[in-house]
Formats: C-alpha cells, structure tokens, sequence
C-alpha cells in the first residue's frame, strides 16, 4: 500500500484531515507526536527538537548550527524508517521536505481555510519558509513539491478527504519494486548521514542499491584523518553495501590558511 504526507499551515485543519484520511483508508499515523520518542531514542532534548523543527538556528537561539542539523537528521532517519512500513498517513514531521521521487508516496498540500490573510499569517509563512530552506534547501510552499494541493476556502474538509483517500488509490501511487528500493536508499543514507553528524560537519551522502558514497570537505592535511573517520564511522551501519568516499577541498578555510 501507499504511504501519504501532509502539509499546511494551519496545523488544526491538517491534524483534522490527515487523521480523518487515514482513519478512512484504514492507514497507520506517524505525526509531531512521533517527537517525544525520537527525542528518547536519540538521547535528545525534547523541547529543542520541537524548537529545531519550527525555528532556523540562530546565534539568539539555544541551538548552535551543528547540533540543529543533528537532531533534524534525527527526525528525517527515525522519519523515514518507519515510511518502510507503508499504508501510513504522516504529517508534522517535514517529510514532504526530504521525501522525493518515491513514487508511492503521495504528497499533499493543504492552503487555506482560515477566512482570509493576515499579517500574521505572512510573517508565519516567511519564517517557515526560512526554515524550510535552511533545513533542507526547499520552499516548502513551492507547489512543485506536491502531488495534490487543495484549496480549503473552496474544498470542505470531508470534501478533500474524500479526494485524497481516492488520489492515492490511483494506481501510480502503489508500491512498485522500484519506488520501495527509492525509499530504502533514502532510508539507508539518512542513517549513514546521521552517525557521521555526531562527530563530523560538511558531510552528504547518497545511497543507491546499497551502495553509500560521502562527499565531504576539508583541509588537505585534514584529508586521510576525515576519510578515514567516515569509513570507519560509516562501515558500521547496518545495510551497508559498498562505501566510497569522495573529497573536495575546502577552499576558503584553505586560502585562509596559506595566507597566515
């Protein structure tokens, strides 16, 4: 079966429909509830993982640039191990952010619903724009990231219920061979990202068919020392195919340096 993903602004109004699909679709949840336990697997703060997933880090927050990006790497691993598992409405949790191209996953957007506009409600959406984008380089108001979007001042709730519960049974959302192998490369590289960010920085990795590849970037003599740490840190990571490790050099830092 399926998996579906949820996103708007106005939190009452997805909490009222993505729970009423999947209750009538027969789906498993996974929402910001999902928080709590992923806080207590990790070994986390509680309260600044529910503020990294709301606020970009800031020299006012509480939460330096690099432990932010570790506990969002916390959400999107814990996130997409549990999408394996299919017929799940998920929502709250951004993965409509990090999610791409898995062809059974419906994502939906919902827009409205509130009456009309406000200036609160644009600086809301500024802000999470900004966030959006500092977290994982996407708009999230960018239509292009979803299948379905639905106009809530036009559509009543248990009118897109009803339009999302059908959407997702056209038969270019089911599982496929392909779309599963997509979402468990996903699955695998968020990992292998996730136990790297908790000792190094300026890591990406990409996963295909079990096979991992890091990039990273340093300063040449820090080289062998950081291709070393990842192969080691890496290895370690069950569903480990093939691991390559490529370098790029950190030309700013490194400029700086020949310059002392």
């Amino acid at each position: 079966m399926s998996v579906l993903l949820f996103a708007s602004e106005n939190q009452e109004l997805e909490d009222k429909i993505a729970q009423e699909t999947a209750t009538h679709l027969g789906y498993k949840t996974l929402n910001h509830t999902f928080l709590d336990e992923i806080a207590r697997q990790y070994d986390l703060d509680s309260s600044k993982l529910r503020e990294a997933m709301v606020s970009p880090p800031s020299i006012l927050r509480r939460i330096p640039s690099k432990l932010w990006h570790y506990y969002l790497s916390c959400v999107e691993t814990a996130v997409l191990d549990r999408l394996l598992e299919d017929d799940l409405v998920c929502w709250g949790l951004g993965a409509h952010l990090y999610v791409l191209v898995v062809s059974h996953v419906l994502k939906v957007r919902l827009v409205g619903g509130d009456g009309s506009a406000s200036v609160t409600d644009t600086k809301k959406e500024r802000r999470r724009e900004k966030w959006s984008v500092a977290a994982w380089q996407r708009r999230e108001a960018d239509p292009r990231l979803y299948d379905l979007v639905i106009n809530l001042d036009q559509i009543k709730p248990d009118e897109a219920v009803t339009t999302v519960a059908a959407t997702v049974g056209y038969p270019r959302f089911k599982p496929m061979t392909y779309s599963r192998n997509n979402l468990t490369d996903r699955a695998l590289a968020a990992k292998v990202k996730n136990v790297l960010l908790k000792t190094l920085t300026d890591i990406h990795v990409h996963a295909q068919n079990g096979t991992v590849v890091v990039t990273t970037t340093s300063l040449k003599r820090e080289k062998a020392k950081k291709i070393a740490a990842i192969k080691e840190i890496a290895g370690m990571v069950e569903g480990m195919g093939y691991l390559e490790v490529h370098w790029n050099v950190d030309p700013v830092n490194e400029a700086a340096l020949g310059n002392r």
